[in-house]
């Protein structure tokens, strides 16, 4: 993947122009495809992968910081990154195994963690598909 380009030109995916109708969600996901993906925060990634925006790109990107800090705060609690990647639907990471492996190997770190105040994420995770 080229982290230059834009999450727009990397989907497959066309959306409409926002116009005085649109709402201030879909501005801000409008432009966060706008920029180069090496350019998406943590916390542009949560937004993405919340409501499943250029999965394909986003979910690998928001791996990649959940990899390296599961229980990261990024925009609302500790852990909401991985929390907004255990939403995604099964379909895409039983179309993803690659990542799959991946998502299930740092599921496997969390679940190793003395108890604290994230471990509802550990439930969460008991009903990922890795």
């Amino acid at each position: 993947m080229d982290r230059g380009e834009t999450l727009a030109r990397l989907s497959d995916d066309d959306w409409l122009r926002p116009d005085s109708s649109s709402t201030q969600l879909y501005r801000d996901l409008c432009a966060l495809r706008q920029l180069p993906v090496r350019e998406l925060t943590p916390t542009s990634l949560h937004l993405l992968v919340t409501h499943q925006v250029g999965l394909d790109v986003t979910a690998l990107l928001a791996l990649e910081h959940v990899e390296a800090d599961p229980l990261r705060s990024v925009a609302l609690y500790p852990g909401d990154l991985l929390a907004a990647l255990l939403r995604v639907d099964h379909s895409f990471w039983a179309d993803h195994p690659a990542l799959l492996d991946r998502m299930s190997g740092v599921l496997d770190r969390l679940r190793t963690l003395p108890d604290g105040d994230w471990q509802l994420l550990v439930t969460a995770a008991d009903q990922f598909p890795g």
